[in-house]
């Protein structure tokens, strides 16, 4: 059965050179079940909170095997009083832990400026449910930096226009799994120019 319409804006770009970044990662989503009560999860990339501007992280669930699926909401705390390049959210990883608690990270460059690093950070946000449901718009959503200090995602390796994808890319997925009641999260940092080392953190 159909979740929602896929409102991506499928182009991700540095906000300075225009530079490609991360260009597979708006056609992919997450999945994760709930295994208390049989709740399916599905987080992805959309643009649907702004107007079609930049794309956000969505989510959405189902508590009928799919057959329906609840409306969608945003889910990333990416500020929304910086400038619309910088709030691009993408890269989406999606985990249920034991006691029901929903995290989702991403990526996105709330930090950058105008110098010649474009800085760049992950970030997962939790929501446990409650009196409000974590996909009703009255959800907590509770956000923590996994990077210590932002990178610079100009370092990362680059791929020749001609291929597939293309531009700066860290890998299409980042890893998120449900370890008890915690997270443990992996991603991918550059480590030199065009060279990347994998990080991981468990909250």
């Amino acid at each position: 059965m159909k979740v929602a319409g896929l409102r991506t804006r499928f182009l991700f770009q540095d906000p300075e050179s225009g530079e490609q970044v991360s260009h597979t990662t708006s056609l992919l989503s997450d999945t994760a079940v709930d295994r208390r009560t049989g709740r399916i999860h599905v987080a992805w990339q959309d643009s649907r909170f702004a107007d079609g501007a930049v794309d956000s992280v969505a989510m959405a669930a189902s508590d009928d095997g799919g057959r329906t699926w609840s409306t969608p909401v945003k889910v990333n705390r990416t500020p929304t009083g910086i400038p619309l390049p910088n709030q691009q959210a993408f890269t989406v990883a999606l985990a249920v832990g034991d006691d029901g608690t929903v995290a989702v990270s991403h990526t996105d460059f709330r930090h950058n400026g105008t110098g010649e690093a474009l800085l760049t950070d992950r970030w997962p946000a939790r929501c446990r449910p409650g009196p409000a449901d974590c996909t009703s718009d009255a959800a907590t959503w509770r956000e923590t930096r996994l990077t210590p200090t932002s990178y610079d995602m100009r370092r990362a390796p680059r791929i020749p226009d001609e291929a597939s994808p293309r531009g700066y890319f860290l890998g299409e997925r980042m890893g998120l799994v449900a370890t008890g009641r915690g997270f443990t999260a992996a991603w991918a940092v550059p480590e030199a120019p065009g060279r990347a080392a994998v990080h991981a953190s468990t909250s």
